[in-house]
């Protein structure tokens, strides 16, 4: 019977010392407390990457597993009605999540220069689609050289440009109209220099 009060009060102090903060290990919460200094140390250490989005002036599509039909061609217009891109989803549908976007860069990088330029961008790797088509519509009053005029991509790499070619799709060139199209599999900027 004498000890229970000691028993009452070990369970007093145990019970204080956890709404404290404390543990009951010993170390009056240290444990804890190396805990969160260590969690801010590294917090610091590191860069939080920041979540895909599209320009605000580009055109969007987002697809997930659990939405997309198998072999089903999907469009996204340019604002200006001149460019779109044709997606087709894989035979399996299985196309993880992904957003693709479609837009005029503004303003397009330095050393770029077009007639046309769009860019294509993507959260992840647009191979995984079935296929990839940019198509181009416009009319223009210039002569192109060469004649039919291409569709290319400009890939910029520490301030110099470089223009390479592409799969070429169907065209149409029947002055003052055109309608070029090439396969578009790589996010980056497509362009069309009508002369060059």
């Amino acid at each position: 019977m004498q000890n229970k009060p000691f028993v009452m009060s070990l369970l007093s102090s145990t019970v204080l010392l956890a709404a404290c903060g404390g543990n009951g290990d010993g170390n009056n919460g240290s444990a804890a407390n190396s805990n969160r200094s260590t969690g801010s140390t590294a917090q610091t250490g590191t860069t939080p990457t920041a979540p895909f989005s599209c320009p605000a002036d580009y055109r969007r599509i987002s697809l997930s597993n659990n939405s997309v039909i198998a072999n089903v061609s999907l469009n996204i217009r340019s604002d200006d009605g001149i460019a779109t891109l044709t997606v087709k989803t894989p035979a399996d549908g299985k196309t993880g999540d992904l957003i693709i976007c479609l837009g005029k860069p503004d303003p397009v990088p330095a050393g770029v220069t077009a007639n046309y330029v769009y860019e294509v961008k993507s959260s992840s790797d647009l191979s995984v689609m079935a296929s990839s088509t940019l198509t181009l519509n416009f009319a223009s009053d210039v002569v192109p050289d060469p004649n039919p005029p291409v569709i290319e991509f400009a890939d910029v790499t520490n301030g110099s440009v470089v223009y390479k070619p592409l799969v070429q799709g169907a065209s149409f060139a029947g002055a003052p109209n055109y309608t070029l199209a090439a396969n578009a599999q790589v996010p980056g900027l497509y362009v069309v220099r009508l002369t060059k």
